[in-house]
């Protein structure tokens, strides 16, 4: 549940010299103006205190499939940032560049580079110096953006799908999918469905997450433990 732009992008720049702050700039196919960014956080321990530059294909993509992919997008990104690493070592979150946040008005992006369309401008600061991103921390963005957007999608249109108990929903629920486990509930309406729940403590659990109204942008999260029903709990 994340817009990924990474084929559209065409260059890029983002700045964690100041601490706290990651700046900065990206052009994308299908956009006539550079996205900017002001987000809070750091990068991680790899390129942390330094510039990435990023070099993307997105000259290649088809401009009108660009352009609807990318509508909607604010030309100016603040929020929070989330992983943002070259994966060089140490490697504290995968071996190759994941680009990461979670904006105000676009909620979670990610872009995914091969290692060569990364280089690092400045030199960092040394890993030894400084701590780990907190992952309790990216838990707690992730949680947040879970909870913001089926809060966003139970205000709107599928507010009259169940006022119905979720233990007495048919397996008719349009766009259910069978090989889902558990539904996804806010505010005593049914958003999406879950399955392969690993729980992470007594509050929130890992999930692969689809809801309703984003049925092709399903993927692994963190969702609230107390947000998840069972299809088909036992008599």
């Amino acid at each position: 549940m994340a817009w990924r732009p990474s084929s559209y992008l065409i260059e890029g720049e983002l700045d964690n010299t100041a601490p706290g702050r990651v700046t900065g700039w990206m052009i994308f196919k299908g956009l006539e103006k550079r996205v900017t960014f002001d987000l809070a956080g750091d990068f991680h321990r790899d390129i942390r205190g330094a510039k990435l530059r990023l070099f993307g294909d997105g000259e290649r993509a088809d401009t009108n499939e660009a352009a609807a992919y990318l509508h909607g997008m604010s030309r100016h990104q603040t929020g929070q940032a989330g992983d943002i690493t070259a994966g060089r070592a140490p490697q504290d979150y995968g071996d190759y560049p994941y680009i990461e946040w979670y904006g105000q008005h676009n909620g979670r992006v990610v872009i995914e580079l091969d290692r060569d369309a990364v280089e690092v401008i400045g030199r960092p600061i040394p890993w030894i110096e400084s701590d780990p991103i907190s992952r309790a921390g990216q838990q707690q963005n992730m949680a947040a953006f879970l909870g913001s957007l089926v809060q966003e999608i139970s205000s709107s249109d599928h507010t009259a799908a169940s006022q119905t108990p979720p233990e007495s929903v048919p397996d008719t629920q349009p766009a259910s999918d069978p090989g889902y486990t558990h539904w996804v509930i806010e505010n005593g309406v049914i958003v999406g469905e879950a399955r392969e729940i690993e729980p992470i403590d007594d509050q929130l659990c890992i999930a692969y997450v689809r809801l309703f109204r984003l049925p092709e942008q399903a993927e692994y999260g963190r969702i609230a433990i107390d947000q998840l029903r069972l299809k088909h709990p036992a008599r």
